[in-house]
Formats: C-alpha cells, sequence, structure tokens
C-alpha cells in the first residue's frame, strides 16, 4: 500500500473493498402492518440517530449508512434511504424522496437529532485516524459495530468502516458524517435497527447506572460530612499551597536491558526526574509516580515539584514501551499505544529497579547521599500507572479463569480499558510477586483494575490506599475500574475521591500541541483539567503526609466535609471513606446492569468438559497437528518425518497423559495448513494443534491455550542495505513485505503508516516473500522474529552468513503463541495448561533453546517478565 495521504492509497482501498451487488428492498403496503411498524420504526430510527451519535462521540469515526443507500432492517421488514437524500437534507434541511415518508415516524425531535447527527465533522489527522482503526483495540471496537453495520451481502462492515473512515479522513475539508458515508465501499449499507437499538438501551443503562452511583456516594459523603463536620486545621498548611522547602531537580539516566532474539544483551535506557527538597535534617520519605500509557514523566513534574516542596523526595521514572515513545498524538497515546503483556510486569519492575538502583547511587553520591529514606515509600499512579501503583502495594495480577472469562466474553461496555487490559490476559497463567514491601502506601487516579485484578487480587493490598477517579470517563469507566473496585479493597484505610463530571486524562499535564488534541480534549479529560490537578495534588499531599509521613493531624484534610469545602464549579468533588453495595442498589432502584463482584460461570455455552479426555481414554490416541514449515516449531526432516520443538511438547504431553488416564496413548500427528488450521480444531479433525499461532480472542469455535512461547514482530532486510532503514523513525517510502490478515500486519501498519505495505497471502506467502527481499522487489519482510530468524537459517549456519540483519534488535512487539484447542471443552484446555507449565514442558524449552538451537535464543516467557 502507498502512503496514508494520496491517490495511491485511496485507490488501493477502492480495489481492496469493490461491492458486489445492491440488495434490493421491500415497501409495506398493507395500512395494518404500517401501523404496528410506526412505533417501531420511530424508536429504531431514534435509536440509528443518537445511538450512533453516542457511538461516534466515544470514537470520533464510527459514524454508520451507506454509499448510495441506507437499507434499515427491522426483521420482516427495511426501509431504504438515499444519500443523496440525506446530503441534502443535512445541508438544506429539505426533506425529500424516502425521508419525506420516513420523517413522520421520527417527528420533529427526531429530524432535527438525524439533522445534527448527519453534519457532524471532525478535524482528525489521517495518520491517526489510520493508527487508531489499525491498532488492537480500534479493530475490535470496529468488529462490534460491523456487527450492526454490514456490507451488501450482509457481511461485517468491519473492513468497510474502517477503509470509508481513513478515505473520508484524507478529504480535503477532513472527516464528515456525509463523506464516510460517500466513501462507504458498497452500494449499500445494511443497518441492524434493533441490533443497534438494543446496544443503545445496554449503553443508556450504563449511563443510568453510573448516574446512580453517583447521587449514591453524594449522599454518602453528604451523611459523611455531617457525621464530622469541617475540623479546624490552624496551625497545619494548606496542602495546596507550595511547602516551605526549596527543591532541586536533576535527571537520571538508567537501563534495564533485554535479551535480543540472537541472545544479545541489548540496553533498554529510560530517564528518571528526581526531585529532591532542600535543608531537611533527616532523610525524606519517596514518592514514586508512575505515569500512563503514552505520557511522560515530565507531564506529572508538577506534582513532583510540589511534593518536595512539602518535605518528600519525588521519583518520576520513564516507562519504556508504554511512554510518548509509543504515539504520535495525545489521542494515539490515549487509544492506540499498543500494550504487550509484558508491560503489566515490567512496569511495577521497573520501578523495583529504580529504588534498588537509586539505594546503590545514594551510597556513591554526595549530592544523593541522606536525602531518601528508601524504605518508607508511596507510588502514585495514573491510568496504566495507576495499575503499576496497586500491583506494587500488593494487589496480585489475575491470570485465571475470571480473567479468560471476561476477556472471552462480548463486551457492550463504555470502557475501552477492557480491551488494554485482556492484554495480560495472554501472560502465562504463573504466580507474579510485583509487591514491592518498601511501598507503604498507594494512590491510583482513574487505574485500571478489572478484570487485571479482580476482587480477589485487590483485596491482598493491606496497605493505606486512595482510589481517584473522573465520572464520566469512558477509557477507564469510573463505575467497574474504581468504584466497584473500591467495595473489594479490604484494607481498612481507603478513600474513594470522585470528580464529577471529569474524564479520563484531567490528571496528565500534556501541554495541548495539536488541533487533534483540542478538539478532543473535553472528551478525554473533562472540565476544567487544572482544577482536576489542584485536587489531586492537595488530596495526595494530605493523605501522603498522614500515611507516609506519619502526620496523623492532616487526615483532616482527608474528609468529605473538606472535600466539599474545596469543590468548585465546574468540578464538583466528592470523597468518601465508606460505600456499600446496598446503597448502590437502592439508587438505582434495583441489581445494577454490571455485577458488582464478578463472578466465574460454571460453563461457558456448549461447553461438554471432559468430553476431549473421555475420547482420548476410549480410543487411545491423541490426534494433533503440527505446522510443518515453521522451524523451529515443525519441520519435515531427511526422513520424512515431523520433528520441531512443538513435536516434542505434544510427546510430552501424550506422556502426561498416559500417566494421567492410567491407559497407553499413541499421537497420531499430522500437519496443519496455515490457512486450515483453526478449520481442523473446530471440525474436531484434530484435538489439539501446536505451531506459531498468536494468541487471539477474535476466532470462534477455538479455545487457545495458555502461551508456551513469545515472540515479537521484527524487520528482515538484507545485511548490505541494513544502514539505510531506521527501525525507531517513520520507515517512510520504505517497500515492507507483510502476510495479509495477521498480528504483524495490524504492527506494522499502525508503526510505520508512511511506509509501503505489500501485503501477500496464502500457505507459501512467507517464501514468496523471502523470494522477493533476495530479488530486491522489497526493502524489508516483516514477520514474527522466531520465524524470519528460522526460514533464513534454512541454508545457513548463522544469520549473518545468511546475509540478512534482524531490526530493530528488540522486538517491536511482544506476541505470544499458544495451542489450538476445541471450544467446546474447558476441561481440555486446563489439561493442556498444566502441562504447559510443568516442569517437562520447561525441560523440552530448555532442551530446543539452550542446547540444541542456541541460534534460536530468544526469551521465552519466563525470561520475558524477569531479569
Amino acid at each position: 500500500m502507498a502512503q496514508l495521504t494520496g491517490t495511491g492509497q485511496v485507490e488501493t482501498f477502492r480495489k481492496q473493498c469493490r461491492h458486489f451487488s445492491s440488495a434490493r428492498t421491500g415497501n409495506p403496503t398493507d395500512r395494518q402492518t404500517r401501523s404496528t411498524l410506526r412505533p417501531v420504526l420511530k424508536s429504531s430510527l431514534l435509536a440509528i440517530a443518537s445511538g450512533l451519535s453516542l457511538l461516534l462521540s466515544s470514537w470520533l469515526t464510527r459514524p454508520a449508512h451507506s454509499a448510495e443507500q441506507v437499507i434499515v432492517n427491522l426483521g420482516n421488514f427495511e426501509i431504504a434511504l438515499a444519500v443523496d437524500d440525506l446530503e441534502t437534507y443535512a445541508n438544506t434541511g429539505e426533506v425529500r424522496g424516502g425521508l419525506k415518508l420516513y420523517s413522520r415516524f421520527l417527528g420533529e425531535t427526531g429530524m432535527a437529532e438525524l439533522r445534527q447527527f448527519l453534519q457532524r465533522r471532525f478535524e482528525v489527522d489521517p495518520v491517526v485516524i489510520s493508527q487508531l482503526l489499525y491498532s488492537s483495540l480500534g479493530e475490535e471496537t470496529l468488529r462490534r459495530l460491523g456487527a450492526v453495520v454490514r456490507t451488501d451481502t450482509r457481511q461485517n462492515g468491519f473492513s468497510a468502516i474502517r477503509a470509508a473512515a481513513i478515505l473520508a479522513a484524507n478529504q480535503p475539508d477532513g472527516l464528515s458524517i456525509i463523506g464516510w458515508l460517500r466513501q462507504y465501499p458498497s452500494y449499500s449499507i445494511r443497518l441492524n435497527a434493533r441490533q443497534l437499538l438494543e446496544l443503545r438501551q445496554q449503553f443508556s443503562t450504563q449511563i443510568d447506572y453510573r448516574d446512580a452511583v453517583v447521587r449514591a456516594i453524594n449522599e454518602a459523603a453528604a451523611a459523611e460530612a455531617l457525621q464530622s463536620p469541617l475540623p479546624t486545621t490552624v496551625g497545619l498548611p494548606d496542602p495546596g499551597q507550595p511547602g516551605p522547602y526549596g527543591v532541586d531537580s536533576r535527571t537520571l539516566e538508567f537501563s534495564r536491558d533485554r535479551q535480543t532474539l540472537l541472545g544479545d544483551r541489548v540496553p533498554r535506557p529510560f530517564r528518571v526526574l528526581l526531585r529532591l527538597p532542600r535543608g531537611l535534617a533527616q532523610p525524606a520519605p519517596v514518592v514514586v509516580i508512575s505515569h500512563g500509557l503514552g505520557s511522560t514523566p515530565e507531564a506529572f513534574a508538577y506534582l513532583g515539584d510540589h511534593f518536595a516542596s512539602h518535605g518528600f523526595v519525588a521519583i518520576l521514572p520513564q516507562h519504556i514501551g508504554s511512554d510518548e515513545s509509543r504515539r504520535t498524538s495525545a489521542l494515539a497515546g490515549v487509544l492506540t499505544s499498543p500494550v504487550t503483556p509484558v508491560e503489566f510486569v515490567d512496569r511495577p519492575l521497573d520501578i523495583t529497579y529504580v529504588l534498588d538502583t537509586l539505594g546503590e547511587l545514594a551510597d556513591a553520591d554526595p549530592e544523593l547521599t541522606g536525602r531518601m529514606n528508601l524504605q518508607r515509600v508511596a507510588v502514585l499512579g495514573h491510568s496504566f500507572g495507576g495499575y503499576t501503583a496497586l500491583a506494587l502495594a500488593g494487589a496480585s495480577l489475575n491470570t485465571g479463569d475470571l480473567f479468560q472469562q471476561e476477556c472471552a466474553r462480548p463486551q457492550a461496555r463504555l470502557d475501552v480499558s477492557l480491551v488494554l487490559q485482556c492484554a495480560a490476559s495472554r501472560l502465562p497463567p504463573y504466580t507474579y510477586t510485583l509487591r514491592d514491601p518498601r511501598v507503604q502506601a498507594a494512590i491510583a487516579v482513574s487505574p485500571l483494575t478489572n478484570p487485571v485484578f479482580g476482587p480477589q487480587g485487590l483485596g491482598q493490598i493491606q496497605v493505606p490506599v486512595m482510589l481517584m477517579s473522573g465520572s464520566n470517563d469512558f477509557i477507564a469507566s469510573a463505575v467497574p475500574q474504581q468504584i466497584h473496585p473500591f467495595l473489594w479493597l479490604t484494607t481498612p484505610k481507603k478513600y474513594l475521591a470522585v470528580m464529577v463530571p471529569s474524564s479520563h486524562t484531567f490528571a496528565d499535564n500534556t501541554p495541548s500541541s495539536s488541533s487533534t488534541l483540542d478538539t478532543v480534549s473535553l472528551l478525554l479529560s473533562g472540565p476544567s483539567p487544572r482544577l482536576g490537578q489542584e485536587y489531586v495534588r492537595e488530596l495526595s499531599l494530605a493523605f501522603l503526609q498522614t500515611h507516609l509521613n506519619n502526620q496523623p493531624a492532616y487526615e483532616a484534610f482527608l474528609t468529605a466535609a473538606y472535600a466539599a469545602s474545596i469543590s468548585e464549579e465546574p468540578l464538583d468533588l466528592r470523597l468518601v471513606r465508606s460505600l456499600s453495595a446496598e446503597q448502590l442498589e437502592q439508587a438505582f432502584g434495583g441489581p445494577p446492569p454490571i455485577p458488582f463482584v464478578p463472578e466465574v460461570t460454571a460453563q461457558l455455552p456448549g461447553d461438554r468438559p471432559g468430553s476431549v479426555l473421555e475420547a482420548i481414554a476410549q480410543s487411545g490416541v491423541l490426534r494433533a497437528a503440527v505446522q510443518p514449515n515453521s522451524p523451529p516449531f515443525g519441520v519435515v526432516n531427511s526422513t520424512g518425518e515431523l520433528s520441531g520443538y512443538c513435536v516434542d511438547l505434544l510427546n510430552g504431553l501424550t506422556q502426561q497423559l498416559q500417566a494421567q488416564l492410567g491407559r497407553p496413548i499413541r499421537l497420531d500427528l499430522s500437519t496443519a495448513d496455515v490457512t486450515k488450521r483453526f478449520e481442523l480444531v473446530q471440525t474436531g479433525a484434530v484435538q489439539i494443534e501446536c505451531g506459531p499461532n498468536t494468541l487471539r480472542s477474535d476466532v470462534e469455535g477455538v479455545l487457545f491455550s495458555a502461551p508456551f512461547f513469545l515472540t515479537g514482530v521484527q524487520l528482515l532486510t538484507d545485511t548490505n542495505t541494513a544502514s539505510q532503514f531506521n527501525p525507531s523513525g517513520t520507515l517512510a517510502g520504505a517497500r515492507i513485505g507483510v502476510l495479509r490478515d495477521t498480528v504483524t500486519e495490524q504492527v506494522i501498519r499502525q508503526r510505520y503508516p508512511a511506509a509501503q505495505i505489500v501485503a501477500l497471502r496464502g500457505a507459501g506467502a512467507r517464501t514468496v516473500g523471502f523470494q522477493a527481499l533476495r530479488s530486491g522487489a522489497i526493502d524489508l519482510f516483516a514477520g514474527d522474529g522466531v520465524l524470519l530468524l528460522g526460514e533464513a537459517l534454512q541454508s545457513s549456519s548463522s544469520l549473518s552468513e545468511a546475509g540478512y540483519t534482524l531490526l530493530p534488535p528488540e522486538p517491536l512487539s511482544c506476541d505470544p503463541y499458544a495451542m489450538l484447542l476445541s471450544a467446546t471443552d474447558s476441561a481440555w484446555r486446563n489439561t493442556v495448561n498444566t502441562f504447559l507449565t510443568s516442569q517437562p514442558a520447561r525441560q523440552v524449552g530448555d532442551r530446543w533453546f539452550t542446547q540444541d538451537l542456541r541460534p534460536y535464543l530468544f526469551l521465552t516467557l519466563d525470561r520475558c517478565v524477569a531479569e
């Protein structure tokens, strides 16, 4: 594909997305039918206008109608609206054609809403839109929307919606609803009005519940204020004003190295900002501030300066892998920064590493000696940093059945963080020790908590905790991510601060530098982020003085009455120490649409636990398949037999089954075509398939095992020309070959939107890609590093001998491989997962990746998450 802008991309999209045939529509003539459908039409068309407006408000590029006509499906009845008529109505207000008939179903108010919807226009960067829609978050959202907005042939409109949005964003006047309609690559758009109405009702119910929860918190805060009126705080410094100490600022460079595909160590440098109070007679307690996804330490320096002026050392580390280097704008930073599962482990380990290293530096650096008490530490974090703070405080990472269930369940929630959190579901089911015993208090602002921790994980925290929330947050929605989790906390010293109607980024002081941010700033931050930052600064300092600096008098500032006294328009502040499920249910008037405590369902739909094991026990055979052209996982050796890492794993699994079932089991091994591997499992032809299957959530009829290997996207190029390409740059104009419809394609399109993408399809696409690279038809070939290396080494003993170079040394992504299993038996997955975490399975991995195949050295999962 050519660059994101220009005629090349436009023509490519049009060729890829040609429509096939237009759909016929019917017109009911029976008067009784019209009378019966009148209220349905009115509510459904209003749902289309207002429901899509709601979806669009959350996603900027989520309108829905057609290229020539919009066909609205109402079950047995369809209505057609011409795009020309819609455009005329949007521009002039003239009602003509089909709209003239259907305007009477909408009424005056409904028609006004429809016109307002059709006139929507957005100032957005086409590059940002492309990155957003090619991100895992964007694709997940588009697939759900595509179930409602379909093509002529009634297929999911996922690809067509994305193509139209990118093309429309490239128009001179920017992205508009009518422009999007004109670019939709199908003669008709089919809207399922009933599904859309159901979706709108689900969202509306959640909004109603959120509003009821806010009312309950208001009532609880008022009751607490009556019980504990505004106290006298004479003699205490105002926590909102600068403190008495001067502040020294330093920037340090640290590095936590990583192991590469070839076993080398690559520096992983990151910066750490320090804010140190001057003039203290004793070492100061320490506050670590963890920034959010796509942000920077500098965005929270205002907090570091404030804390240091009151006698705390502030440490602000850069989190490589989830910082500003993963974004091109504020919008992309919040919504499109790729999250690999390792980040959920790396972030807390970053902070532990920083504390350890500072302890060593304090002994050698006279400017640091005696100034930090590294045994009294608190962590404050925002968003992903809020997760980090809670993990360090003792919350345990949830990788069990509840997490897998929540991530597999179709979601219709105003909570973008679910997609981000579910990256952690790809971690192996180990016990991760992330708590740092030096951390004695935690403040989490708009944190991600559910399902990444869940009730059991958060219940492990025993130190004081303050949760802060924006009531209108749709990135990490207040109710499921902060308010319900507040109920799960068992520590007696807990606080919940809610800012109404704030959103997600209010605490982040990243300066506005683009029109894109200006357009969506209200949506992302809510009104008056300056006031929100003042609340965070004031409440956080009072919390730190009380629970870290042993000054209990400051608890006078941690009351509902005090919060009410500093609350200002347009951002109300409420603080509570106690809240119950009964209070929330009473305010809503019934059971909540989101469970207070999520539970593991007894059985998945269609699940027949034990059916696979029963079949294996009866037949004495384990039917398995391996991909034969995927070294080191599967190859056909000189005798024509399958061999490789997967073959050895399956042999080990067979031995485990023999011991478990108490009878001999034979492994019946066959080859799996990469294009039909899912079908083999879905049809029951095999009971397990092993190969380089990147763990996904969008394949029906298949369960993925726990990950058994970790790799990442890299770029293979000719060693003689490798110096011409900087993978840290844009790679503008570079010809990059990639296998179509893969995770690799998604990563490359998002990371290098200005490159020329050459998409390859078919079982032999990888071989074709190597041929294209050798002939000079492409400059780089993208793929999972271990597979690129394996293919390159088929005829050479080393990568350099083969004449290739892998770029960059550290992969661009973190992609777990898992085995494919039947979706009809969850017990079979548990059996396989038990084996994959067993000592015999680890021994197979050690044999392949530390002895027999040293050129393939790479980070296996347990090495990926620990130094």
